[in-house]
C-alpha cells in the first residue's frame, strides 16, 4: 500500500513538473506614448480570392510595429478586412518567437519540415498568450482580449512560410450584449527574410534605443521558399 502512495505521489510530482509555467494575462493601454520602430513585410490570407483558392491565396501586406515602453509590449498594427487589427507581444512572446523561428531554420535546413495538415504545423513550435485590440469602425467600440497565438510554420502555394496563428478573441462588452464580439482566427505568414526582419526589432537592445520624440507623444498614435517581392 505505502508502494502504491508513494508511486502516486511521484506520477504527481513528474506531471507537474513537466507542465509548462502558464503566462499570466497582460494588458496594454492604448492611450500610453508610443514609438514607432519600424515596419516588416509579410503575408496575409487573401480573403477577396475565388472561393476555391481562398485556402491557399496570399496576399502581401506592410505591418506598421510600434514599441509601448511603459508595458515593455511591441504592438504589430494591420489591417484586415478593414477591421483596424492591433496585436501586442510581451517580452515572453517575443522572445518565444525568435526561438521557435531558430528550431525552424534548422528544420529547414535539415529538410525535416513535415508536409502534413497545416492544422498540425501551425503549432509545432507552442503558443503564447497575446493581447488583441480591434475596431471595426472608426466610430465602433474598442473590442479586446487576450487570445493564444501558435507558432509553428504553413505550406501555401506549394512554398512554405514560418507562421504565426492567433486563436479566437471573445470581447463581452460591460454596457450591452448587443456589442459583445469574437475575432477570427487570424495567420500571418513570413519568408524567412521577413520572420529575421521582425526579430531585429522585437530585440530588446534595439527596443530601449528609441527615444520617445518631444513631448512624449510617441507619434501619431524540397522546400519552395516564397520570393520576397492607431486607434
Amino acid at each position: 500500500m505505502k508502494f502504491i502512495i508513494v508511486l502516486v505521489t511521484l506520477c504527481f510530482v513528474c506531471s507537474c513538473s513537466s507542465t509548462p509555467p502558464h503566462e499570466e494575462p497582460f494588458s496594454v493601454n492604448l492611450n500610453s506614448p508610443r514609438i514607432e520602430a519600424g515596419s516588416v513585410e509579410v503575408y496575409l490570407d487573401n480573403f477577396f480570392s475565388p472561393v476555391n483558392l481562398k485556402k491557399n491565396n496570399l496576399s502581401k501586406a506592410t505591418i506598421t510595429v510600434y514599441y509601448y515602453p511603459a508595458e515593455d509590449a511591441v504592438c504589430l498594427y494591420f489591417n484586415v478586412l478593414y477591421v483596424r487589427c492591433n496585436q501586442f507581444w510581451d517580452r515572453e512572446g517575443r522572445e518565444a518567437f525568435a526561438k521557435a523561428f531558430e528550431r525552424y531554420q534548422e528544420e529547414y535546413e535539415q529538410r525535416k519540415l513535415a508536409k502534413g495538415g497545416n492544422r498540425a504545423t501551425r503549432e509545432m513550435y507552442g503558443e503564447v498568450l497575446g493581447f488583441f485590440a480591434w475596431r471595426k469602425t472608426d466610430i465602433g467600440i474598442r473590442a479586446q482580449g487576450n487570445p493564444k497565438i501558435k507558432l509553428g510554420y504553413q505550406f501555401k502555394n506549394q512554398a512554405v512560410f514560418f507562421s504565426t496563428t492567433q486563436m479566437e478573441s471573445y470581447y463581452e462588452d460591460p454596457i450591452s450584449r448587443s456589442r459583445n464580439q469574437t475575432s477570427p482566427i487570424m495567420a500571418v505568414y513570413f519568408t524567412r527574410a521577413q520572420a529575421e526582419n521582425l526579430i531585429a526589432l522585437f530585440k530588446q537592445e534595439n527596443l530601449r534605443s528609441l527615444q520617445l520624440p518631444p513631448g512624449g507623444s510617441g507619434g501619431t498614435g524540397g522546400y519552395v521558399e516564397a520570393d520576397m517581392d492607431r486607434f
